[in-house]
């Protein structure tokens, strides 16, 4: 009788050291084929980045430029400057050197400029510099531009007739600008004033006494399409208020945080019932956009302890742009 035939461990396929290492290989590639493989930043598709690039400041867009020749491409692209942001740049003693950043950006939206928003430089040439290639302006945001007349800002508000929103805060600018900026931008439907800073009533006021609402009766007189209105920390009181109502019926939202000279008494809450959102002069700061410019007391740090254009007290002195060239505002 033929003895039985029993496989051996060298006779079985499975485990055999050449299959083993098939295995051992196979098993390898479906590791390498689960593991992310590092993405290549320059594939990226042009509408992606014009997406991403819309989410990041200017100084940010200018510097991914360099990195390759296909984001370069589309940074040149006028869709990439419809808005143009040099805010929160952590520039400070040295921004006057975004000047000629912001000069290229103009340049290249090729007149599309919507949006404009510069902080802590600037001055009337700059502003003569983006009128003379853009009058599609649909936002412009001043922050702590100290060498920005009233000239010259009543200029550039003249030659875009397509404004609707303007923020001021801070600078050399009076209460009575926002008379100057109504004038100008009739159309206007979201004014923001952060005033410099805020004057508290120490003792009954004469009735003839406007002063302290120089900002609100010119709002009141010319912002007739106004639908958003924050003025904070200004030295308004109901007097100003009830005029910022009457004279701007179209009213939604007002935000007069850190107006103290304001009382909201039965007849202030009566004459804002009609509002959607009422921002109380005593209401939390926590989403301020200016809250890290505020010390302890709640006073505006550029206003209290001096600016570029201030003494010690508070007082401003002349601006080094108020030399503006009276020729260049004249229409032709």
């Amino acid at each position: 009788m033929a003895p039985s035939l029993s496989p051996t461990s060298d006779s079985n396929p499975t485990t055999s050291p050449q299959n083993h290492t098939s295995n051992e290989m196979h098993s390898q590639m479906e590791e390498m084929q689960e593991q992310p493989m590092d993405p290549d930043w320059s594939e990226l598709h042009r509408d992606m980045l014009l997406v991403i690039f819309d989410k990041i400041k200017t100084v940010e867009v200018l510097k991914s430029a360099c990195t390759c020749k296909s984001w370069r491409m589309v940074s040149r692209e006028p869709e990439c400057w419809r808005r143009i942001d040099m805010t929160n740049h952590g520039y400070k003693s040295g921004a006057f050197l975004l000047i000629d950043p912001t000069m290229l950006a103009i340049d290249l939206s090729q007149g599309r400029v919507e949006e404009f928003s510069i902080e802590a430089f600037g001055d009337d040439n700059l502003l003569r510099y983006l009128c003379d290639r853009t009058s599609v302006l649909k936002c412009l945001r001043l922050i702590s531009c100290y060498f920005i007349s009233e000239k010259g800002l009543a200029a550039t508000i003249k030659k875009q007739p397509k404004l609707e929103e303007i923020q001021i805060a801070f600078g050399p600018f009076s209460n009575k600008v926002t008379e100057i900026v109504g004038m100008e931008a009739p159309q206007l439907k979201r004014f923001k004033f952060n005033a410099l800073c805020m004057y508290p009533i120490t003792g009954e006021v004469d009735e003839e006494d406007l002063s302290f609402d120089v900002a609100a009766l010119g709002i009141a007189k010319t912002m007739h399409q106004l639908r958003h209105l924050q003025l904070t920390y200004n030295s308004i009181t109901n007097r100003g208020i009830k005029a910022i109502l009457e004279g701007c019926p179209h009213l939604e939202t007002l935000d007069i945080r850190g107006c103290c000279n304001v009382s909201m008494d039965y007849d202030m809450w009566a004459l804002c019932a009609r509002l959607t959102c009422l921002r109380q002069p005593n209401d939390s700061l926590d989403d301020y956009e200016f809250r890290d410019k505020l010390d302890d007391s709640g006073w505006h740090i550029d206003s209290v302890h001096g600016g570029s254009d201030y003494t010690d007290d508070g007082c401003i002195y002349e601006s080094k742009s108020s030399n503006y060239d009276d020729a260049s505002t004249d229409e032709n």
